[in-house]
């Protein structure tokens, strides 16, 4: 089946996955540029108001995201149908030519818009052989086309319309800060710190309640604009296409019966297309009219409730000032009250130095008597110490008398010692020289008989 006929007509619609990664990494981005900046009015009306906030931003970076690739899709679309020319050798007289029949193959599988009407309007025409049937088909795709440009802007326009809502839901939540946190410190507050603070908590709502108004309100005309603008090229981009359609081609093609029959009327073609995209399509004054009549609904419930809370503001701050005008009266009672214990507790003090100055004048005067005595026990150990010391030289004198007739009696006992072991040695040389004597003796009897003369005979036998 060819490719033309299966398109859902959709070539134009934005690339769901690819807009919600670019408008996530947008996000990031722009909250990563303004952290060097937090404490800037921009930081703080960015970063410090809520979650609607970044709810905002990432709705508006979605529909700027969109707005852009559809934006791409469209301007490649414009410069395919620039670069588009119908050779003029070409005959469409015989629908079942193969000029007719390769221009649409070309057409087909190119994938583009353009291309793609332009490759339907060739199938009608390559089927039926009729003008009026290949031009009925162009007029049906051009509505076709229409209303799914129209359906392709339905959810960028309802995250538009989103964003002014997300931003009075933003004030809502605002407002009810401020006053939950000026009736707390109303039923706590006793000091006039305490008192500002829940007067910085009370202001720090109301400027999350504007705040977040204030940001939803300037993203939507923001996104809004680019949004319209790109609708409203996509929109002259289908009518130029329908014109190069009636213009260009279909005046070339041929009925079966009549070759010569009249085309169609140039301006009536863009009258009706210009009336039905003006039917179809929404103006800006109807896009921004609801969001208008809610923003004045909410600018008067919230200018009300800002007047009640006033009021109650102000009959609550009489009943503070009269209550601080009590604390101040208490805080004067006390004040004399401190002031004359302050004097008792100085009298008291006086007294108690006094006291202490006699008690160390006494520890003084004891400490001197005890000094006396205590030189008189030091002359007493000083002189036993000096005995002490006479006695341990005599001792010590008489130790080394003693240590030098020990080393001379340990010489006698090393000399002792060698005379010892040379008795031994002789004792020894006695014995062994009496055992020599002994064997001499045993010895003379065979000396003797070898010293007689002796006779050798020599005897020859003979075996048998």
């Amino acid at each position: 089946m060819p490719k033309s006929i299966v398109n859902n007509r959709q070539e134009l619609d934005i690339n769901l996955p690819l807009v919600l990664l670019f408008s996530t990494l947008l996000t990031v981005a722009i909250y990563t540029l303004l952290l060097p900046f937090r404490d800037t009015y921009l930081g703080v009306l960015l970063i410090d108001r809520g979650i609607t906030q970044y709810l905002v931003v990432f709705i508006s970076c979605f529909v700027i995201t969109s707005s852009l690739d559809k934006l791409t899709k469209i301007r490649t679309e414009l410069q395919s149908l620039r670069k588009i020319d119908i050779p003029s050798h070409i005959s469409f007289d015989n629908p079942k030519s193969v000029q007719i029949k390769q221009m649409y193959e070309y057409f087909s599988e190119s994938g583009k818009l353009v291309d793609n009407r332009l490759s339907r309007v060739l199938s009608a025409y390559i089927h039926s052989g009729s003008r009026k049937a290949s031009s009925e088909l162009a007029l049906d795709d051009s509505s076709f086309y229409l209303s799914a440009s129209e359906s392709s802007y339905s959810f960028p326009r309802i995250l538009v319309w989103a964003i002014p809502l997300l931003g009075f839901i933003g004030t809502v939540l605002g407002i009810s800060q401020a006053v939950s946190g000026f009736s707390g410190f109303l039923d706590s507050a006793s000091e006039v710190d305490q008192i500002r603070d829940g007067i910085g908590t009370v202001t720090s709502g109301l400027a999350v309640a504007f705040d977040t108004t204030l940001l939803a309100l300037l993203l939507s005309v923001v996104v809004m604009i680019p949004l319209v603008l790109v609708e409203r090229l996509e929109s002259q981009l289908l009518l130029q296409i329908d014109i190069f359609i009636n213009d260009k081609l279909l005046p070339r093609f041929r009925d079966k019966k009549s070759k010569s029959s009249p085309s169609l009327d140039k301006d009536t073609i863009s009258k009706t297309i210009n009336q039905a995209i003006k039917e179809s399509l929404p103006t800006p004054e109807e896009l921004i009219q609801p969001a208008e009549m809610y923003a004045r609904e909410a600018a008067q419930n919230l200018l009300k409730e800002f007047l009640h809370q006033f009021n109650q503001i102000q009959s609550q701050e009489s009943e503070l000032v009269e209550g601080i005008k009590e604390v101040n009266q208490i805080i004067l009672t006390d004040r004399e009250k401190i002031i004359q214990s302050y004097q008792e507790q100085q009298n008291f003090n006086a007294t108690l130095v006094d006291d202490i100055k006699t008690i160390i004048t006494q520890i003084k005067e004891q400490n001197n008597i005890s000094k006396t005595e205590l030189e008189q026990q030091i002359g007493t150990f000083k002189n036993q110490l000096e005995n002490i010391v006479s006695l341990l030289d005599k001792k010590i004198d008489s130790l080394q008398k003693s240590s030098e007739q020990i080393a001379e009696l340990s010489k006698l006992e090393n000399s002792f010692n060698g005379i010892v072991r040379a008795l031994e040695s002789a004792g020894k040389m006695e014995n062994s020289l009496s055992l020599i004597q002994e064997q001499i003796t045993l010895l003379q009897p065979v000396i003797k008989d070898l010293s007689k003369p002796r006779v050798v005979r020599l005897v020859e036998q003979i075996d048998q």
